[in-house]
């Protein structure tokens, strides 16, 4: 939505009528996909030693990841072609089969299917609330409202593996995934209520679904997985190099289509906002995750903490990003490219504290690095969705909304898969000594400096191509 006043955003401003329920409807959605994700984390174990494929566990987050990510980079264009409501209405079904696929999986094999299925439905859920977001508020509240949907982030990863715990203490982990199905029924009756129909949306055949493109793109995320799972001397780093290749087959082929193209055309343009936007949030998304994926296993390990006092300081990089997100969101147009740069450079002192400081504590410091790299996102990320959008040609504002959380999801998965390969290549996989535990928590953080670099520069040169 365009801005029809320069007054400053404020708060009462996100909850005129009309807007809460719209929000309700939107955070309802973030819901599904946030909190189900967490949940997993503490659910399949247990559900593994039912249904057997204890090896395969990995691989319930891996194939919802790669389901989050190819159906997200889709959902600019699927809304091009048949409209926003019914998009989200077929995304939420899609979710609930997912849901209900995994609350009655007899084997491993079946429970994958049902979390690719998963997958697909939550990450279109997530595109979708920022193309929402981006169609139903002008662009000057979008930081407060992303500052909200932070806050929501936060809220699932503190509750969703201890919602998942007790179905899974209780010895009925099949239920955690049947409410999440019968919360997609509830979201399914929002929607049809309360989001506004704007039509079926394009029919020109322009817009029809690239399936080949979605093929290169999901190859990319498998097989970079796949280099993390297991190390070996020549195939892991086979497996990355292919898959950058056909990531960047795919943004190559998808730059010269035309009317189904599913990233902005200024996605590679590094003399463009929008380019230097999404590079920056690759490259800091990816170089986060190092902690996230290993910093539980080495606190524990390496530190002698019990997994719910890890689990806490692990959760303290969630706070940090949500509550900075909070507290900048009242930020006006001359702090945000202060905010935009200070950010970056906040990620980047966090990470090579954590180099430092994970090896041999202290806690505290411990804690201090972590919130500090996470709150440097927090206090920019509102501000990256804000001024990529707003850069966008009006054809291509959906293509922009969807392509922040593909390109936030496609750091995930990338970092979470180069710190697997990371961490094994040092040995972690064969033992956990002290030795190769101090190894990885240094490496783990300090093998993505250069990436913080590069995200650093970017982040500059997107601030400088603004006009604030």
């Amino acid at each position: 939505m365009e801005d029809t006043s320069d007054q400053p955003a404020r708060w009462r401003d996100v909850f005129v009528s009309g807007n809460l329920s719209l929000i309700a409807v939107l955070f309802f959605a973030l819901w599904l996909h946030a909190s189900n994700s967490m949940l997993t984390a503490t659910t399949m174990p247990t559900a593994a030693l039912e249904i057997g494929g204890l090896h395969l566990i990995s691989w319930t987050f891996a194939l919802y990841l790669m389901g989050s990510i190819v159906a997200g980079a889709s959902m600019g264009l699927v809304v091009l072609r048949f409209g926003l409501k019914r998009t989200m209405l077929m995304a939420t079904l899609v979710y609930f089969i997912g849901s209900v696929i995994c609350s009655l999986a007899p084997s491993m094999p079946i429970m994958l299917i049902g979390r690719t299925v998963q997958g697909l439905g939550g990450g279109s859920l997530v595109a979708l609330v920022y193309v929402a977001t981006d169609r139903f508020f002008p662009n000057r509240l979008l930081p407060k409202i992303i500052g909200l949907t932070s806050l929501l982030w936060l809220t699932a990863t503190l509750s969703g593996p201890a919602i998942g715990g007790a179905f899974a203490t209780a010895g009925i982990w099949r239920w955690s995934y049947g409410s999440f199905a019968i919360q997609a029924l509830f979201l399914i009756v929002a929607i049809l209520i309360l989001v506004k129909d704007e039509g079926k949306g394009a029919s020109d055949e322009s817009t029809k679904i690239p399936f080949v493109r979605l093929f290169w793109l999901a190859v990319s995320i498998f097989a970079v997985s796949m280099a993390g799972a297991e190390f070996h001397i020549w195939r892991s780093p086979l497996l990355v190099i292919g898959g950058c290749v056909a990531l960047a087959f795919f943004l190559m082929r998808d730059k010269k289509s035309i009317g189904s193209r599913m990233f902005p055309v200024e996605v590679t343009d590094l003399n463009h906002p929008i380019g230097n936007g999404l590079l920056m949030t690759f490259c800091f998304c990816l170089s986060i995750m190092s902690f996230l994926v290993y910093g539980p296993l080495i606190l524990m390990e390496l530190h002698g903490l019990n997994p719910l006092y890890a689990g806490y300081i692990v959760a303290a990089e969630s706070a940090a990003w949500g509550s900075t997100a909070l507290v900048f969101a009242n930020a006006g147009p001359r702090l945000e490219k202060w905010l935009l740069r200070l950010g970056g450079l906040a990620i980047t002192g966090g990470t090579l504290a954590m180099a430092f400081v994970l090896p041999s504590g202290p806690i505290w410091l411990i804690v201090v690095a972590a919130a500090v790299g996470n709150a440097g996102m927090g206090m920019m990320w509102g501000f990256i969705i804000k001024n990529v959008i707003h850069s966008a040609k009006r054809e291509d504002k959906e293509r922009a909304s969807t392509s922040l959380p593909s390109v936030q999801q496609m750091g995930f998965a990338l970092g979470a898969a180069l710190s697997g390969l990371i961490a094994n290549s040092i040995g972690l996989g064969d033992g956990l000594t002290e030795v190769n535990m101090k190894a990885a928590s240094f490496w783990l953080f300090a093998a993505f400096v250069p990436l913080l670099l590069v995200g650093n520069i970017a982040g500059w040169r997107f601030v400088s191509k603004l006009k604030l």
